[in-house]
């Protein structure tokens, strides 16, 4: 069972030993920095019974979490106490989502660097056994490149606007009705008292559009984001590559990356050989990862119980059509 939890959704999918998907379920965001690790195990939790729902008990059940937030040893045993309390049936394994996201984008592969641009970012690079990250500090200290930024950025141009201190944008209207709003006056207030990371994020589609449309403030706002994307990408992906490899397989994944006009931006500004970064499309979304990544529990902990199962492709569209 794999569960791929960023900061606005969890999804969920369990497959069988003999390879069939018997479980999916979606539900709300387990960052366990927004949440705490009580509230995200709880969440958590709630998920794999609900996946599991139709599965006849008894049978050892493997479960990799990959959620946003987990960055540190002390986080991470919080939760895993939470969840081997709260369900001691079931055998557990926790690592951060950049962690299911790069098993998602390079499958079997050796070496590739993946950056997340959902409601947070990061960056997450291997090379054999090295690993190493950039990014993925969180809305108040960072998380340049993801829809949170994008979405703080239209803010702050609507305000700018207002003070007659930036240009003019299209995005002022829309921003404002996105958020129910009628002045930019009551952003201060909405911001403060009602709006989650989650809902900044929301905001990026709105910026997505008229960068598309082009508006010139909401096209500076894309570029920025994507501009930082790649930074962290490039500085993860140099930390573990040795003098002489090749350039790093880099992959986008993550709620924002679905948009055409934000991957063109990532993949100019990734191009070039100072970068040092080879553009290629990710095998599988991170739910996959997460999956592959309770197989490789289960094989460990009971040799022989999922015997030759593969991720064939078949499987992986199964798994990704589940979730």
């Amino acid at each position: 069972m794999g569960v791929d939890a960023g900061g606005t959704r969890a999804r969920c999918a369990a497959i069988s030993s003999t390879g069939t998907v018997i479980g999916r379920v979606t539900g709300p965001g387990a960052n366990v920095h927004r949440h705490g690790p009580q509230a995200s195990g709880r969440t958590l939790v709630g998920l794999v019974r609900a996946a599991l729902r139709d599965t006849p008990p008894g049978a050892p059940v493997y479960a990799a979490v990959c959620a946003a937030g987990l960055d540190t040893k002390e986080v991470e045993a919080a939760l895993a106490d939470g969840l081997r309390e709260a369900a001691p049936d079931i055998d557990w394994s926790l690592a951060n989502d950049a962690m299911g996201a790069w098993m998602g984008a390079f499958g079997t592969g050796s070496s590739g660097v993946v950056a997340i641009s959902g409601t947070g970012s990061v960056a997450f690079a291997r090379n054999g056994a090295r690993e190493a990250r950039a990014g993925g500090w969180g809305a108040l200290l960072g998380d340049e490149g993801s829809g949170y930024d994008i979405g703080r950025r239209a803010l702050i141009a609507v305000l700018r606007q207002h003070d007659r201190v930036g240009p003019p944008t299209a995005l002022c209207g829309p921003v404002l009705r996105e958020l129910g709003l009628t002045e930019p006056q009551s952003i201060i207030d909405h911001m403060h008292f009602r709006m989650q990371p989650s809902d900044v994020a929301a905001l990026a589609p709105v910026v997505l559009h008229h960068a598309s449309a082009g508006d010139p403030v909401a096209e500076r706002i894309v570029e920025a984001a994507a501009t930082a994307l790649v930074e962290f990408a490039g500085a993860a992906a140099a930390a573990v590559r040795d003098e002489g490899d090749p350039p790093t397989p880099f992959a986008l994944v993550g709620g924002v990356s679905g948009d055409a006009l934000f991957r063109a931006c990532v993949r100019r500004h990734s191009a070039g050989p100072a970068r040092c970064l080879s553009w290629q499309q990710a095998q599988a979304s991170p739910i996959v990862g997460s999956v592959r990544l309770a197989m490789e529990a289960a094989a460990t902990a009971c040799p022989g119980l999922i015997g030759t199962i593969e991720l064939t492709p078949h499987l992986t569209a199964a798994i990704e059509a589940a979730a």
